[in-house]
């Protein structure tokens, strides 16, 4: 199949499934049509051709009680009162020579008596035959038959039009046209309605699958009587995500615990730094190695801290709330990160409506803001703006920090709030890659959500929904 072919292929399976439901039926519709019509053509004809057998046996009967001239007056009345055009008569002779003809208006070419494979007097059936005229309308049907009163011996022939015949094929054809409509409609909507009902356990494994992938992975798929199949892929799909999430609790846990475990032998290390920075204040070796071994233990101790709040989030433990004046914590925030900023030659302004008040918790709002802020300054280049905004969105609060820094990739962002993430792949910036996992568990935490819109070369905006009422 050509690119262009599965480009107009429809994409989704349950227009795929239309599309054959429907082509099938209207297939199927059309051959049930098209036997209906060849049965009702071949009845009509047979009605026809039994009502011409016998008119032959009527005439044969009149033949014998009122003799030929009785019998061709009757032809005679029965052609005045249908009409010339409606029926004809002609009387040969057993050597098919032509004796008698009543009007022939309509009839002038009438083929002559098909006599090879048939001769009077050999119980041979009456011959019948359809006839294509150019003076009539519809096409006729015609029999020769024998006629004998036991002394003489003729072959009548009888031919009249198939009008009625063909107005009924007209009428079938008619209907069929009309309903082929209405059938395609009716096809479409039952063949989209079962695709649907036939397709909804997979479309809820696939909400389910979306779900999951945007972090609630305690959601399963509901098992119910929708069929065998889809039954079956919703337990497969249940069994697994059970395993991976034992999987991921168990890599959780042991992430956690190293980090916990950690924590008391590095604040040792760094009290022996300490002492040792004291013990000997004269030497410049042991200064400098002193400094760099608390420093280094700082660093790794923030980094620890930073992975136990994120695994105490994560765990589903929301922090302790109380009303708090969020715009007041934002000027704080800013007032907190200008020193850095102009120190990185960066502009940063702090835009808040009024005092906007929720139940929250301070040091983790603290920290969300923060880790916002710190990321904007830290990847906006000399020169360039950092905004931290406030507003209001119906029952929410909207943070927005935006920067005019490089953006980032498409491809990256369904990934930055992944734990040790960095789009800094050179690592040449200063980090963790905790800070972002940090916020959007914080944001979860206070059930709400954070988001990021960016692209290379028009900077980021990092957009922080919280509700004003606690849920």
């Amino acid at each position: 199949m050509s690119s262009s072919m599965k480009r107009s292929w429809p994409a989704t399976l349950a227009a795929r499934l239309t599309f054959w439901y429907t082509g099938l039926s209207t297939l199927s519709f059309l051959l049930v049509f098209i036997l209906a019509y060849y049965l009702v053509s071949a009845v009509l004809l047979q009605q026809v051709d039994d009502d011409l057998v016998e008119d032959i046996e009527e005439f044969n009967s009149s033949f014998r009680q009122l003799g030929l001239e009785g019998m061709w007056t009757e032809l005679e009345d029965e052609v005045a009162a249908d009409g010339a055009t409606n029926v004809f008569f002609q009387l040969f002779n057993v050597d098919a020579d032509s004796l008698r003809r009543t009007a022939d208006t309509g009839w002038e070419d009438v083929p002559s008596p098909p006599f090879e494979s048939w001769r009077p007097g050999e119980d041979s059936d009456p011959i019948l035959r359809s006839l294509d005229l150019r003076e009539q309308e519809y096409q006729a049907r015609t029999v020769y038959g024998e006629i004998d009163n036991g002394t003489n011996r003729y072959i009548l022939q009888i031919a009249e039009p198939l009008e009625e015949r063909a107005e009924v094929l007209e009428l079938v054809a008619g209907i069929f046209l009309f309903s082929l409509p209405v059938f395609l409609l009716l096809s479409l909507t039952a063949g989209w309605h079962m695709s649907k009902r036939s397709l909804q356990g997979v479309e809820e494994v696939t909400a389910t699958a979306i779900e999951i992938s945007n972090g609630a992975i305690g959601r399963r798929v509901t098992v119910g009587d929708r069929g065998a199949e889809i039954d079956r892929l919703a337990a497969t799909f249940n069994g697994m995500l059970d395993k991976i999430q034992i999987l991921i609790r168990g890599m959780r846990e042991m992430t956690d615990n190293i980090a916990h475990d950690l924590k008391s032998p590095l604040a040792r290390i760094r009290g022996l730094a300490e002492t040792s920075l004291t013990s000997h204040p004269a030497d410049p070796a042991y200064e400098a190695l002193a400094g760099s071994v608390i420093e280094e233990c700082d660093r790794l101790l923030h980094l620890i801290n930073t992975m136990l709040d994120l695994a105490e989030t994560e765990a589903g433990l929301r922090p302790e709330v109380k009303p708090l004046n969020l715009s007041a914590l934002i000027r704080d925030a800013c007032e907190l990160y200008q020193d850095l900023a102009q120190a990185s030659a960066i502009t940063l302004h702090c835009r808040c409506e009024g005092d906007v008040e929720i139940e929250g918790n301070r040091q983790f709002l603290q920290r969300l803001v923060g880790n916002l802020l710190d990321n904007a300054i830290k990847y906006t280049p000399p020169g360039g703006e950092v905004t931290i905004q406030q507003s209001l969105d119906g029952d929410d609060v909207l943070i927005k920090v935006m920067d005019t820094g490089p953006g980032i990739q498409t491809a990256e962002l369904p990934r930055i709030f992944e734990r040790f993430y960095r789009c800094d792949q050179s690592r040449s910036k200063p980090g963790s890659g905790l800070g972002l996992s940090l916020a959007f568990a914080i944001a979860r935490a206070h059930l709400g959500s954070i988001s990021v819109d960016s692209a290379v070369g028009r900077g980021s905006q990092f957009t922080v929904r919280l509700p004003l009422q606690s849920r």
